[in-house]
């Protein structure tokens, strides 16, 4: 658990667990997403599986290439679904 009480969870089919202190959860379903300009290089499944949290970010760094996306930009697009 990181320093707000979130555990990050990569799951299969480019899904992501949030499980957080209260006891809540949500998964967040990427599959859409990875085919936008904004997520389209979590299409590697080496990179989407190397999410990890900083702060209040959900970080996927393969050494090459970076993405984050914020906590909370993740759970509004999940409002879109």
């Amino acid at each position: 658990m990181d320093e707000m009480g979130v555990v990050l969870q990569v799951l299969p089919g480019y899904q992501l667990k949030l499980s957080f202190r209260n006891g809540s959860e949500a998964i967040v379903d990427m599959r859409h997403r990875i085919h936008a300009i904004r997520f389209g290089r979590l299409s590697s499944p080496a990179l989407f599986h190397a999410a990890r949290l900083e702060g209040s970010e959900v970080v996927w760094d393969d050494g090459t290439h970076c993405v984050r996306a914020s906590i909370n930009e993740l759970l509004d697009s999940m409002q879109m679904d």
